[in-house]
């Protein structure tokens, strides 16, 4: 009788031994409603991530962080959406970034790969005028420092002599030099070579960053959004009767080189009563 018993414990021990060991999973708590590998061309932009919680969570909050310092101004104000911005890639080559989306226990990730930069396209341009305003050593401006503000386009002013003619192509350079003009009733840019600082230093014979670009306006005379883009590099160059702007931009998410050329006279107004916008 004790050798049955003796072999029932082992049989049940054996059952009890072979019964399977349940391990809890993980509940998946949000995903993804967009695709997890994104191709993005080579320009600077911004894009969105869109999720949907599966299982809220209290105190629990969706968080994005990215692998490389290229992407990132993650932004969470639109529920169930993480805005982000890519800087351009300024490299002949691909890359690749990661964002890793969290929340409470799950964790997502995101692939973004970025185009390679590919040299810029280049335009030459025959500018119809160029124009402009002096307004001299305004307020604020360090003493023997000199502002000229120079308008190429290929419709010109309007009638009261602002930037708002309909359909017109602008490029802005917003000049300044340790010069005054030799004749005030006849304001031109003296000859030389003179290099764009995006810094702003307003430094001599520079143009800057924050007051000079490229603008093309609508039918009714206002900017097209989009195409009112500050310059990336750029030089002037006045040889006597012929003005010569090289400038790189990005329109359209793509590297732009314009070569604008003016030939022929100009003539700046005089400002240096009115008060500097």
């Amino acid at each position: 009788m004790k050798n049955i018993f003796a072999i029932f414990a082992v049989v049940a021990m054996l059952f009890a031994a072979c019964e399977p060991v349940v391990i809890d999973e993980p509940t998946q708590q949000i995903k993804l409603t967009t695709d997890a590998a994104i191709t993005i061309n080579s320009g600077s932009t911004m894009g969105f991530i869109k999720y949907e919680i599966l299982e809220q969570i209290e105190g629990a909050e969706v968080k994005a962080e990215a692998d490389v310092d290229w992407i990132g101004n993650f932004d969470y104000s639109s529920q169930g959406k993480i805005g982000y911005s890519v800087q351009a890639n300024p490299t002949a080559e691909q890359r690749v970034g990661v964002i890793t989306i969290s929340y409470d226990k799950t964790s997502l990730t995101v692939t973004i790969t970025q185009k390679l930069s590919e040299a810029p396209t280049h335009e030459q341009i025959t500018a119809a005028y160029l124009q402009g305003k002096y307004y001299g050593n305004y307020a604020g401006l360090p003493s023997g420092l000199y502002n000229y503000y120079l308008a190429f386009s290929d419709l010109g002013l309007d009638a009261n002599n602002m930037y708002s003619v309909p359909n017109a192509h602008y490029y802005f350079v917003d000049l300044f030099l340790d010069v005054e003009p030799t004749d005030m009733n006849n304001i031109v840019v003296p000859n030389g070579v003179y290099e764009f600082d995006i810094t702003n230093s307003g430094y001599a014979n520079t143009f800057t960053d924050s007051a000079s670009w490229y603008q093309v306006n609508d039918d009714k005379g206002f900017a097209v959004p989009g195409y009112q883009t500050h310059y990336e590099k750029g030089k002037l160059t006045v040889e006597d009767n012929k003005v010569t702007l090289e400038v790189t931009m990005e329109i359209d998410y793509m590297q732009k080189t314009h070569t604008v050329v003016y030939e022929g006279s100009h003539s700046l107004i005089d400002c240096t009563n009115e008060t500097y916008q």
